[in-house]
């Protein structure tokens, strides 16, 4: 015994909506082809000739039919995709912090760098740039300036060359030819 034709009625808005949703620049092509399957359903076509016709599976055709029964128009749309799992887990978050808080420069590079040598996880210095955004943290550019206060015999032993230095000329230890 063969199950009964399965027809869905569709009302002239819902036909039009369906139509735009077809014909529609931009439009995804499984919503587009979900469209159609329902609008020539609407129209006469059995599942076993839309399956057919479009080269599906008979359960996928009802499946399309059931979605658009269930939600409508919006049944016919794609969900989110989630996408590949993070790489960067809390336990690197901790990290990341951590390094963060180190007196030290640190760029996206280097980052990524110190993460790969500690864990073995490849990770692009955008992913790490993003995360560390994520996690609060904002990007200035880096400027010459001493970590901590300088040693005093050092600077006495180099005053000549930093006065020079600040004079825009060669240092007193530095070649006198180029």
């Amino acid at each position: 015994m063969t199950p009964p034709a399965r027809h869905l009625s569709l009302s002239s808005e819902e036909d039009a909506a369906l139509r735009r949703l077809e014909l529609g620049a931009g439009i995804n092509v499984k919503v587009r082809l979900r469209a159609s399957i329902v609008r020539l359903n609407a129209s006469g076509m059995t599942v076993p000739h839309l399956a057919q016709h479009f080269g599906r599976n008979p359960q996928s055709v009802h499946n399309d039919l059931d979605r658009y029964e269930q939600h409508g128009i919006p049944g016919l749309m794609d969900g989110r995709s989630s996408g590949p799992p993070r790489r960067i887990t809390p336990e690197l978050d901790q990290y990341l912090q951590e390094k963060l808080a180190e007196q030290r420069l640190w760029n996206s590079d280097l980052l990524a760098e110190a993460l790969l040598e500690r864990f073995g996880i490849t990770v692009s210095r955008d992913a790490v740039r993003v995360r560390l955004l994520a996690l609060g943290y904002s990007w200035k550019r880096g400027r010459y300036a001493p970590g901590q206060v300088p040693d005093p015999d050092v600077i006495h032993e180099h005053q000549a060359s930093i006065e020079t230095l600040k004079k825009g000329h060669w240092t007193a230890n530095s070649p006198s030819s180029f």
